[in-house]
């Protein structure tokens, strides 16, 4: 078992926490029924199982697992309809994040995202991973490398906004935030390079709140001050860098791919912007990533506000099986 001393940490505040309530949608696979006993046992779940009460105890059945103890609220069977049932219950106050099950990222992200679903702030929706990189002597969060891939100058503001408010969720109290490019002048034929120093601006303008954000600043000089001093550049942040800010979807994805497979690292996401935090498990995420993400949302969760409840009409409400 690979240690995880910074993930540890999270754990540890977690533990302070009571069980957070929390919608899985449409969890149709043993993976999704999994997280939702395994968090609940943990202490840091109260989950409620959304979706398809017939679907969802066939899989239980597959797969050997007793769910007499968990909520459910039955739906059509119909992946969008499990979500659009999930947001209701984010909407009135009854749960308090989700967790994607078994249906598309984009038939859940559809649901929070519409107009009329209550979760949106006025913040944009985004991803931050937290990672863990084994023997290295801190964690970093990374964004955005799931949701936004070619963001605007405006876009990667709040990119870095929403990074900051998770660095203070996870304990960071004063974060330092790199803005990625592949050099570290600006330059016409990187435009990275300019929405770099244009944010790191903007933060010295109070456009940008809570942090110092240098930019634009390579990945070994934000990570190793060593290489700050031999790449020649002079930095308050190299090598302390907490958030690290990538040009795009495509750069950031990749350099996920590159620091999971290569040097075992552990990363979970969380999607920020919306009232509650929203978790896109991956099919491909092992059961330790999906207990660190249900951890990360328990401390994005608990540093929100409530939302506060309303009342459901008979016909918005779903069908609740007992525990």
């Amino acid at each position: 078992m690979i240690n995880r001393p910074h993930f540890q940490r999270l754990v540890d505040q977690v533990r302070n926490f009571p069980p957070l309530p929390t919608a899985i949608v449409y969890p149709c696979d043993r993976d999704s029924l999994q997280i939702a006993l395994s968090g609940q046992f943990a202490g840091y779940l109260a989950p409620v199982l959304v979706g398809p009460e017939a679907r969802i105890a066939d899989a239980a059945a597959q797969a050997g697992l007793d769910l007499s103890r968990i909520e459910r609220v039955d739906t059509p069977d119909d992946p969008f309809a499990a979500a659009q049932q999930a947001v209701l219950l984010a909407r009135n106050g009854e749960v308090r994040a989700l967790i994607k099950g078994s249906l598309y990222p984009d038939d859940l992200m559809r649901a929070v995202a519409a107009p009329d679903s209550g979760l949106r702030s006025d913040r944009r929706l985004t991803h931050a991973f937290f990672v863990d990189v084994p023997n290295f002597a801190r964690p970093f969060l990374l964004s955005d490398a799931v949701l936004n891939i070619a963001p605007t100058l405006a876009a990667k503001r709040e990119i870095v906004q929403n990074a900051i408010e998770l660095a203070r969720a996870v304990g960071i109290t004063a974060p330092q935030v790199a803005v990625l490019a592949a050099v570290e002048g600006v330059t016409a034929a990187l435009p990275a390079t300019a929405d770099a120093a244009a944010l790191a601006k903007m933060a010295v303008q109070g456009l940008i709140n809570g942090a110092v954000v240098e930019g634009p600043i390579t990945v070994d000089s934000a990570l190793s001050a060593a290489a700050a001093r031999i790449n020649g550049i002079e930095s308050k942040i190299a090598g302390q860098a907490d958030v690290l800010i990538v040009p795009s979807l495509e750069s950031g994805a990749m350099m996920m791919q590159m620091v999971t497979a290569m040097f075992g690292a552990l990363a979970a996401g969380v999607v920020l912007g919306a009232k509650i935090p929203v978790v896109l498990a991956s099919r491909s995420d092992t059961m330790e990533v999906r207990m660190a993400a249900c951890v990360l949302a328990s401390l994005v969760a608990h540093s929100m506000p409530v939302v506060e409840k309303q009342p459901a009409t008979a016909a918005e409400s779903g069908v609740r099986v007992a525990a």
